[in-house]
């Protein structure tokens, strides 16, 4: 801490001050990119998606350091940024907090706050990994579509539904729709949306339901797992 705060009080435009803020936003950005490929779900991140974690510490850290106290320069640069325009859309909100988190980094070190970068990305990083243990994980709430039809008259609905909450840790009716044929073999097409812990218990639940021979057109997907199916 000594270290950091000697450092700290340096004159601004020390070359040795302006490195090792861009090799503190280097390491820290690192270790936040480690601790993503630890605790993401996602098999392939965005394309380059790591690099540009790491790349924009060093930017945003750059960025802080030229600005200084110059609010000239502040909205000068920050004008000519907003002539960019990005077309990367990045569908977790996750993966966006590490987007922040990789920023907040090089803001840190850029105004050479240095002690605050490196608690900061520690507590991040720990409560990342903490997370990935409690329910709130991804892994512990799988989402996905399950779809079936049953004959208009059948009374075998409500036994199928109770299936479904033995597997699941909630499952709602979205829609349904009936379709089209003789009066006398028409049949309704039912949506659940469902949440599960544990991808296999989608396998259990799949055979569980062919025991109705009613039931057809049987078709399970998991939207973070990739998982489909299909009678």
């Amino acid at each position: 801490m000594e270290f950091l705060t000697a450092v700290s009080l340096v004159d601004n435009q020390s070359v040795v001050l302006i490195v090792f803020s861009a090799l503190l936003s280097f390491l820290l950005a690192t270790l936040i990119v480690f601790t993503y490929e630890k605790t993401s779900q996602e098999v392939a991140p965005p394309h380059h998606f790591i690099q540009s974690m790491i790349l924009m510490a060093i930017v945003t850290s750059t960025i802080m350091q030229s600005i200084g106290d110059s609010m000239a320069r502040g909205f000068g640069i920050f004008g000519a940024l907003a002539i960019l325009r990005f077309r990367t859309n990045l569908i977790s909100t996750r993966n966006i907090s590490f987007i922040f988190a990789s920023m907040a980094v090089g803001i840190a070190c850029g105004v050479y706050s240095f002690v605050n970068a490196i608690i900061g990305t520690l507590a991040f990083c720990l409560i990342a990994f903490l997370l990935r243990l409690t329910p709130f994980s991804r892994k512990s709430n799988l989402l996905g579509q399950l779809r079936f039809t049953l004959p208009a008259d059948s009374t075998d609905l409500e036994p199928v539904q109770q299936a479904i909450g033995e597997f699941c840790r909630a499952f709602a009716l979205k829609r349904y729709r009936v379709l089209s044929g003789p009066a006398e073999v028409e049949q309704v097409e039912y949506w659940y949306e469902i949440r599960m812990t544990d991808e296999m218990q989608g396998v259990a639940l799949a055979h569980r339901l062919r025991e109705y021979a009613a039931l057809k057109d049987l078709r399970l997907n998991f939207n973070d797992t990739y998982i489909n199916l299909t009678d």
